[in-house]
């Protein structure tokens, strides 16, 4: 009777010690470090948070341009090139956030957190005018946008870079993306000085002209 009671005690303590190896394996893969299983797929974790993070921004940009591209196309506004203009910039961050999550799925990960994703859609649009003209507060705002994105991509670059090595993502980041990003970000301070030029020469129509002449 001893006997029976000390070798069940001895194959629960043992059964104990199995449960916490595999426990303590279960953690193990559960951090950034892959598994045999998923060494294909794998990203760590904070580059994906990020590259999350970075598909919620590119929708919102589109988000926030297609909200001034209404704006125009409203018949008491009724500027026509601005209104295609915003159009077709929601339609590009539009892309870019298709082409992020097509990258995210390529690598195996799930590109889109519902506790994260969450698209922010504010106020109704209404800017503020400056040197008398809506359509200067609008491209200000555009260019301030496309450098909060920029910033966005450049930290996404830097920890999938320097700190994990994810030199294929940062690659397609800094072919695919930076360069539209500073391409956008060149056109529209060069259009921000232009009509600003144009307003302070043609006040009441350098809007119309502009509009006309150069979106």
């Amino acid at each position: 009777m001893m006997k029976s009671i000390f070798f069940g005690i001895v194959a629960l303590m043992f059964a104990a010690v199995v449960m916490q190896q595999e426990q303590a394996s279960a953690q193990v893969t559960d951090t950034d470090l892959p598994s045999s299983t998923d060494e294909w797929n794998y990203m760590n974790r904070s580059c994906s948070a990020k590259l999350q993070d970075q598909i919620n921004k590119e929708f919102d940009a589109a988000l926030f341009y297609m909200q001034y591209a209404a704006y125009f196309a409203q018949y008491k506004v009724n500027l026509p090139g601005f209104e295609k203009f915003f159009f077709s910039a929601a339609s590009e961050e539009r892309e870019h956030g298709m082409k992020l999550i097509e990258y995210a799925l390529m690598r195996g990960q799930k590109p889109i957190d519902r506790n994260t994703f969450s698209l922010h859609f504010g106020n109704q649009v209404q800017p503020e005018p400056e040197q008398g003209s809506v359509a200067l507060a609008a491209l200000k705002a555009a260019l301030a946008k496309e450098q909060e994105v920029t910033k966005s991509i450049r930290e996404l670059i830097k920890v999938c870079e320097e700190d994990h090595n994810d030199y294929h993502l940062v690659d397609y980041l800094t072919g695919e993306f930076l360069e539209e990003q500073h391409q956008g970000q060149r056109d529209l301070a060069g259009k921000i000085t232009m009509l600003s030029k144009l307003l302070r020469t043609n006040p009441k129509l350098g809007e119309f002209m502009f509009d006309k002449q150069n979106m």
